[in-house]
């Protein structure tokens, strides 16, 4: 009943734009109506397909105008030798946002969605406070950010909602670089493997010189086991974990503690004397 009342009941000030613009009077911007807003942020410099797509179907959806801003990070480093430093990170880090929005104010554009993007540094608080500040209407936060909701909570007086897509994307893209990294580790121990074994079969008349000396000689064979046994042992393990068979890991799990049972004390029997 009170939804329906508040449908119907009209606003004040679009009450009073209508008697103007019926009188033939411009309306004075102070009392233009502006549109309900989503801000969505993001600590990079881009945001990802998946959220693009939620976000704006979620503005079409209940009508709200869109405000993307890529948050850039805050001033490091003290003192006038840490100016041009940070002048150049912040300006790499708006050109390439303005650069990954290229072509998304033209999908928007083409579906009539009112867009705006924005490029700011500093902390996320601070800068969602400031936009709650500049532009009017802002309903709520959706956070495209690694920071959870609870860190941004405080001192942010705006409703955030985490997409938590972006954080499985995230992960995915670490596991990415992690088995890449593990590629380039396999291939740096199989050329040491390789040029260790090249070294001892063209130096083998060298080689056979020195070990048959005798005397301090006599452990360079064994240094010469544990260099092999070492690199090629490395190398093998690694390949092993880049072809994706690594060896069970066993996890101890506590025995459970038996829980003794309490001791009852029994009360003793004692001789009483009544007089």
């Amino acid at each position: 009943m009170e939804s329906s009342m508040e449908r119907f009941t009209p606003d004040p000030q679009e009450k009073t734009e209508a008697s103007l613009m019926a009188k033939g009077l411009s309306v004075p911007a102070e009392l233009v109506r502006t549109n309900r807003k989503i801000l969505v942020v993001s600590q990079e410099a881009g945001f990802s397909d998946s959220v693009l797509t939620y976000a704006t179907n979620l503005a079409e959806r209940l009508g709200y105008d869109l405000i993307a801003v890529n948050v850039g990070p805050a001033a490091g480093g003290q003192g006038w030798q840490a100016v041009p430093y940070r002048q150049l990170r912040q300006a790499k880090f708006h050109l390439k946002a303005c650069w990954a929005m290229r072509r998304v104010r033209q999908r928007l554009a083409a579906k009539g969605l009112r867009f705006e993007h924005q490029v700011r540094f500093g902390t996320l608080r601070s800068v969602i406070e400031q936009l709650n500040h500049d532009k009017k209407r802002i309903e709520f936060v959706l956070n495209a950010s690694a920071a959870s909701e609870a860190e941004m909570l405080g001192g942010v007086t705006l409703p955030v909602f985490t997409i938590k897509a972006v954080q499985g994307k995230r992960i995915m893209t670490q596991q990415e670089i992690r088995n890449w990294k593990l590629i380039g580790r396999t291939i740096g121990w199989g050329l040491a493997t390789v040029a260790l074994y090249a070294a001892v079969f063209i130096n083998s008349g060298s080689i056979m010189t020195y070990f048959t000396r005798g005397g301090l000689y006599a452990a360079l064979p064994i240094a010469t086991v544990f260099a092999f046994s070492y690199i090629h042992g490395t190398f093998a393990h690694l390949v092993w974990e880049v072809l994706g068979i690594r060896a069970p890991q066993q996890t101890v799990q506590p025995r459970p503690t038996a829980e003794r049972p309490v001791r009852r004390q029994r009360p003793q029997p004692r001789l009483r004397l009544n007089v």
